[in-house]
């Protein structure tokens, strides 16, 4: 348990952290390149022939210190400073046996100190700690047989939609999503469709991940190939059995249909833009759903020594009009990464959300990349709640006269890639509460938040 501290440390963080960034500019400039080694340390590890395939081992260490003033990763205005020490270890092995098939095993050890929240804040699953578990297991086979189908069967992680319909959330020490899945796609020249069936992994602190959360997952995703921009379309089908979902009718199950289209043009050369747009209908409790979401962005890089990039971007996911008219209006961020998106202080998430951003980054070196965010918070529906990063209501005020502005947060970011294997990231971050923070019950104080990561990965 650290000592508590009061908010006048705040300036000091800041200051060092400014100052800290500064020296790794001037570092980054004044450093000759390193050649790159002919054969790093670990080739031994790579390649290592195993019966009818190769072997390639791999390791990923992260670790990142934070600072938390007046929140943490569970609720808003704690009213106390926490510092925060993240160690998360993975170890993998990957077995090709052709070009086409492979199996694949991942380890993942996830731990934290000094924080004043003790594991049994967290409940049966948490975001820091899960000791020496399994992570992934599965194997892939594509193009079976010279044809266009492949599978993939076992424990994976899901990536799809600019991280908006599935991700792991790795910005998190343990992860939020592991999948027990079988998948079945059909790859060509001109289109990519894969289909799957998953139930997600409960991750348990201290015990082997064996138990799924009470739901069924289904999922058709399409991508088109050969365009100049990405092109693609999803459904994904969610049935929770358990009961448990309290409708403003009465409870019962959940089933949930998402649809919807992503498209973009990465960032780097001139224009570019993102568009994703989702709905969703189906059944919660005894309320019908009805809700959307909607991302918008658009941005230009400059063509000058540091690529400047403005950017502006448009969050938006329905919120629930009227807490008593059986209809379920508040959209679900079905299983996409609920960080970084939407501020990287993590104090909101997709849902009943109003996010207008304006971002600004520059790499004056190669390795080295600084960005500047703002975010303005909107309650889309007044009388529906502030959602937190988890998904869990932070504040409701059901007569809506608390209003709709929930705060501004800005993020100062610099990440530096010292080389193939090892990263470094640095940031701080405020935000500002709005009128709506205000005017509910509990610490209205702004919050503040700075943080140092290492990540070495080969």
């Amino acid at each position: 348990m650290t000592t508590r501290r009061t908010r006048a440390v705040w300036p000091r963080v800041v200051a060092e952290v400014s100052n800290l960034l500064t020296s790794l500019v001037c570092l980054a400039f004044s450093l000759p390149a390193a050649e790159p080694a002919k054969q790093p340390w670990y080739s031994p590890l790579k390649g290592i022939e195993a019966g009818p395939g190769k072997l390639d081992f791999g390791l990923n260490v992260r670790a990142r210190y934070e600072y938390l003033n007046n929140f943490n990763i569970l609720h808003y205005g704690t009213g106390t400073d926490d510092d925060l020490l993240l160690l998360r270890t993975r170890l993998s092995a990957d077995c090709r046996f052709t070009k086409q098939a492979h199996t694949f095993v991942e380890f993942q050890d996830a731990r934290y100190w000094l924080s004043d929240l003790a594991l049994s804040d967290f409940g049966r699953s948490s975001s820091y700690y899960d000791a020496f578990d399994l992570r992934q297991a599965y194997l892939e086979w594509q193009h079976l047989g010279q044809s266009p189908f492949g599978v993939k069967l076992g424990r994976q992680i899901l990536l799809y939609g600019d991280r908006r319909v599935f991700a792991p959330a790795e910005w998190g020490n343990v992860g939020n999503y592991w999948w027990d899945s079988a998948k079945l796609y059909y790859d060509t020249d001109t289109v990519q469709v894969d289909a799957f069936y998953a139930q997600r992994v409960v991750s348990e602190p201290k015990d082997w991940n064996f138990d799924h959360w009470p739901y069924h997952v289904g999922a058709v995703y399409a991508r088109v190939k050969q365009l100049p921009v990405t092109l693609e379309a999803f459904y994904v089908v969610k049935h929770d059995w358990s009961g448990s979902a309290k409708g403003e009718s009465g409870p019962g199950n959940e089933t949930r249909h998402t649809f919807g289209l992503f498209s973009e043009r990465p960032a780097g050369k001139g224009w570019d833009y993102g568009l994703f747009a989702a709905g969703q209908l189906g059944q919660y409790g005894r309320d019908d759903i009805q809700t959307f979401g909607v991302i918008a962005r658009g941005g230009y890089t400059f063509k000058a020594s540091w690529k400047p990039r403005l950017g502006v971007e448009f969050n938006y996911a329905s919120g629930d009009r009227d807490p008593n008219d059986g209809v379920a209006g508040t959209f679900d961020g079905i299983f996409g990464a609920m960080d970084i998106p939407y501020g990287w202080m993590n104090v909101v998430s997709w849902k009943n959300l109003e996010d207008y951003v304006f971002n600004f980054s520059v790499q004056p070196a190669k390795s080295l990349k600084l960005g500047v965010d703002y975010h303005c918070f909107r309650l889309s529906q007044a009388r529906d709640a502030w959602y937190w990063v988890n998904g869990k209501p932070e504040r409701r005020d059901p007569t809506g006269q608390a209003g709709r502005d929930l705060g501004h947060e800005v993020d100062v970011i610099l990440r530096w890639q010292v080389n193939k294997e090892l990263e470094l990231l640095f940031g701080c971050a405020r935000f500002f509460a709005g009128d709506y923070v205000r005017n509910t019950p509990g610490n209205s104080q702004d919050a503040n938040w700075a943080f140092a990561q290492m990540t070495y990965n080969f």
